[in-house]
């Protein structure tokens, strides 16, 4: 998702066998514009997804916020990811986990988890085809959906009293 605009610009369904982490490289290949930064929740701690991501930036650096699990080790692989994931492990370690949270700028993850939030309201909670390949295709629709309801613009929130 685009945190700027609510856009979402990958999406995919996994069956319970799946980590999450795995489906990380073909939800950036649906992605045609550089990344520049992921947010992620700790289930995406892997290399692999640091490595991925990087490769979407274009060689420039991406900015990677997801926090490593508790008794995480900086690995001595000199690769972008991995720089970047040590990055977090040290930064997280000088921090604290609730400053990093607020420093890191980790907490625009509630924006996805908002337009998660969006599309049960408005699209169901139910998945109405029965087939794994039925139920992506579905959820490429209601996507499609949700961005052409986010396209004018999201509503500006003020907060009152």
């Amino acid at each position: 998702m685009n945190a700027d605009t609510g856009e979402v610009l990958a999406s995919d369904l996994t069956n319970r066998r799946t980590a999450d982490c795995a489906r990380v490289p073909g939800l950036l290949d649906q992605i045609d514009d550089r990344v520049a930064s992921l947010t992620a929740d700790g289930a995406y701690d892997a290399g692999a997804v640091y490595e991925a991501v990087q490769g979407k930036g274009d060689g420039h650096r991406v900015t990677v916020l997801i926090p490593p699990g508790r008794g995480a080790q900086p690995s001595s692989v000199r690769s972008p990811g991995q720089r970047e994931r040590n990055r977090n492990i040290r930064s997280m370690r000088k921090l604290g986990r609730q400053e990093w949270y607020a420093s890191s700028g980790y907490g625009r993850r509630s924006l996805v988890e908002n337009a998660v939030f969006r599309y049960k309201s408005i699209l169901g909670q139910r998945m109405r085809s029965r087939s794994l390949g039925g139920q992506r295709a579905e959820v490429r629709v209601a996507c499609k959906i949700l961005n052409t309801m986010t396209g004018p613009g999201m509503p500006d929130s003020v907060k009152v009293g």
